[in-house]
């Protein structure tokens, strides 16, 4: 996706190492949500990163660090994207121009502000000791006292989030709704190739050798920890005969 927005920001006149990403369309919905959701799965994929790794999710599993980390993916990433393809798809299955752009590119950023304000503080409590979920808590000890500023920026963010979700709501009920005399003509469109498709080699383009990687991995993987239950003496010769 990165490559991508790289080669339209250079096909729009983006020099240098970054003067691409000045050159991008940033007041199209579709592109401003793209680039925000992609910044979203950065930080979210660094902390994915931690719950995948065994030692590091050691430290880590069942706090409040986990449900920071899914929002950031999930409610950031993944949803602002719905955001972006139905102010795309709203007008055209209406034949309607979208109520106001200018308010859809603020109700994206709201979107992404609000969950960067909301997720941080997450992350932050789970490394202080909160836990992700706990049946009873005492709010009078300094553990607890110590977590108010953060539970109050999550606040903050979850207020900014519904504040966006309620202008997108409006956006589309005011299109919907609106009595206007401009006749919108747009089509789904669909992205094409920038240069001439030719055929590649199996392994760019099929998943059967990498089915077959896969296989020989996972052998390898759990195959030889198996095969060790059968040939490793474990526990011994046992005095009792077994």
């Amino acid at each position: 996706m990165i490559a991508s927005l790289e080669i339209a920001g250079r096909l729009r006149g983006g020099k240098g190492l970054f003067g691409w990403i000045g050159s991008l369309p940033w007041g199209n919905p579709m592109v401003l949500s793209v680039i925000l959701s992609l910044i979203m799965l950065i930080f979210g994929g660094f902390g994915g990163i931690v719950n995948a790794t065994y030692a590091m999710n050691a430290m880590i599993h069942n706090i409040a660090w986990v449900p920071g980390h899914f929002h950031l993916i999930f409610a950031g990433t993944t949803i602002i994207m719905y955001f972006a393809i139905a102010y795309y798809l709203w007008p055209i299955l209406l034949k309607k121009p979208l109520y106001s752009k200018s308010l859809a590119l603020v109700q994206l950023w709201t979107w992404f502000i609000g969950m960067s304000i909301m997720t941080t503080p997450w992350h932050v409590l789970g490394l202080l000791g909160q836990p992700r979920r706990i049946s009873s808590v005492q709010y009078n000890n300094l553990l607890t006292l110590s977590w108010e500023p953060y539970e109050l920026l999550m606040i903050l963010g979850g207020l900014v989030l519904l504040g966006s979700a309620c202008l997108f709501f409006y956006l589309l009920v005011k299109t919907q709704f609106a009595a206007s005399t401009e006749t919108f003509e747009g089509e789904v469109e669909y992205a094409e190739p920038l240069h001439e498709v030719k055929d590649l080699h199996e392994y760019l383009n099929d998943f059967t050798l990498w089915n077959k990687v896969i296989g020989v991995l996972m052998l390898i993987s759990y195959g030889v920890p198996i095969l060790q239950f059968f040939f490793m003496d474990t526990y011994g010769s046992s005095p009792w005969g077994y």
